[in-house]
């Protein structure tokens, strides 16, 4: 379920080479560093190095360790990365990196679910997020999927098998469609029903990896989807609505425009989703959370 996630520690012993700012290489727990310098004053200002696709920087007292855990313990993240295999992946980390990994602080983190279905049907729904209309996602001059940005957090869906084959050219010989979430996870700690993710040991806490599973499904059924309802059994005034909510661009002035009568508005809207027959939605939905229980192995 994790991909990308941002870390940082503090190192309390540094090696003489980076106390003296040197300019050469060196090796350091293993890892050859090698200095990064001002694009203004051309001095040395930190030291860099990597591990597979891990991006390693360290800058005074602080290294930052960034990109892709999917990728990096499994070598791609177009197949679900389990519960059991993240503890195994941040061990098989923790004794390569020069620090310990569980104390570091985490900062950002990505998490998403793969599930064996055509892209497209599932994003030409998609309307809005939180009033937010949709970005194409773009490759190769075609679109392969939506992306939600917000204030707290980002979502997107997309069609994997497009992006494998387009970036690493690889024919994956099925549909595959990816959700996720991006966010920073101070706002997942600071709000009404914390998760609590402040070290990477957090993301190995089984009941936290269940809170995050849940809000990622929670974030797809927040996003509003073109519904498919029995419109002969609607009344005029329910039609009105379901007319309204499905039109974006109106929905969003009707909102400023006529505030006072927009919540009674909305009751009306989610009542009637609950009639939506759109066997469809209701099937993908049953995909992902299918997926969520096999990652919770």
């Amino acid at each position: 379920m994790y991909d990308t996630i941002k870390i940082k520690y503090r190192v309390t012993n540094l090696p003489i080479e980076v106390l003296e700012q040197r300019e050469t290489s060196f090796i350091w727990r293993g890892l050859k560093w090698c200095p990064t310098y001002n694009d203004k004053t051309k001095k040395v200002n930190g030291y860099k190095t990597s591990v597979n696709n891990l991006d390693l920087r360290l800058k005074g007292r602080t290294i930052k360790c960034n990109n892709s855990l999917n990728k990096w313990y499994k070598g791609n993240n177009y197949e679900l990365f389990t519960y059991s295999e993240v503890v195994e992946a941040l061990s098989e980390l923790n004794s390569i990196l020069p620090f310990n990994v569980y104390e570091a602080k985490i900062h950002y983190l990505a998490v998403g679910l793969i599930i064996e279905e055509e892209a497209k049907p599932i994003l030409d729904p998609w309307l809005s997020l939180n009033g937010k209309q949709p970005i194409p996602m773009l490759g190769a001059n075609k679109q392969y999927g939506k992306k939600f940005y917000l204030t707290d957090y980002n979502v997107k869906g997309y069609d994997k098998t497009f992006e494998v084959k387009t970036h690493d050219r690889i024919n994956l010989n099925k549909h595959l469609f990816r959700f996720e979430l991006e966010i920073y996870t101070r706002n997942l700690n600071n709000r009404k029903n914390p998760i609590g993710i402040y070290t990477v040991k957090d993301l190995i806490d089984k009941a936290k990896y269940q809170m995050l599973a849940d809000e990622l499904l929670s974030k797809y059924d927040k996003i509003e989807k073109q519904q498919s309802m029995p419109l002969s059994q609607l009344t005029n005034k329910e039609k009105e609505v379901l007319a309204l909510f499905q039109n974006q661009e109106i929905l969003q002035q009707y909102k400023i425009d006529h505030s006072e009568t927009f919540s009674n508005r909305r009751k009306v809207y989610n009542k009637l989703k609950k009639l939506s027959n759109n066997q469809y939605l209701m099937h993908v939905k049953k995909q992902l959370k299918t997926s969520v229980k096999y990652t919770l192995f």
